[in-house]
């Protein structure tokens, strides 16, 4: 039994056949789809890549120089906090000095290590040996013997003339970060726009 169709069938069928695209053979035709850059697409990134690292290369530079000497300056605080907790530990004098493993170098920025006792004049026998801080830091020791910090049992600084010592530790000039010990062994750190001659 067929049904007829009334006027809404009528109206929606002729709705819905007329929205319907017409195509002469049933299927749609093939659309022509883009693939890739154009040349001048890839010119224009090209351009705006050079900027761009034009522009943050040298800060970047910066950024990791700048980052060595603060990993420098923690590494030295480290080292001499080490020096007074085994001073305090052992209830004797204990000596942070310039030096490594293979060489004998009063220079800090190649290396040090933390000895037993007050008058080391070399690493053998260190408790602890830390790596050179590298080729563009400078560390230059003030107040007292420059090549080296000794803690007393109490935890003190002793030196020679009886005074507090500092740090200063420079990046190619631009940088500059002073450690500075407190006649009681403890360390503060500081920052300067320049680096002293």
């Amino acid at each position: 039994m067929k049904r007829r169709l009334t006027s809404c069938d009528r109206k929606g069928q002729a709705l819905n056949t007329a929205t319907r695209p017409q195509y002469s053979h049933g299927a749609p035709p093939h659309r022509r789809v883009q693939q890739g850059f154009t040349l001048i697409e890839l010119m224009i990134t090209l351009i705006i890549a050079a900027i761009l690292l034009s522009v943050a290369a040298p800060a970047y530079q910066s950024f990791i120089g700048s980052t060595a000497l603060t990993t420098a300056t923690n590494d030295l605080v480290a080292a001499l906090n080490m020096a007074r907790s085994e001073a305090l530990k052992r209830d004797g004098a204990v000596t942070l000095r310039a030096g490594d493993a293979d060489t004998s170098s009063d220079d800090f920025a190649d290396g040090y290590c933390i000895v037993p006792g007050r008058t080391n004049t070399n690493c053998d026998g260190a408790l602890r040996f830390f790596p050179a801080v590298g080729s563009d830091i400078t560390m230059v020791v003030s107040g007292g013997v420059s090549t080296m910090v000794t803690f007393n049992g109490l935890g003190g600084l002793t030196n020679a003339a009886n005074a507090p010592q500092s740090f200063e530790l420079c990046r190619a000039n631009e940088d500059h970060r002073r450690v500075t010990i407190a006649l009681v062994g403890r360390s503060k750190i500081s920052a300067d726009t320049s680096c002293p001659l």
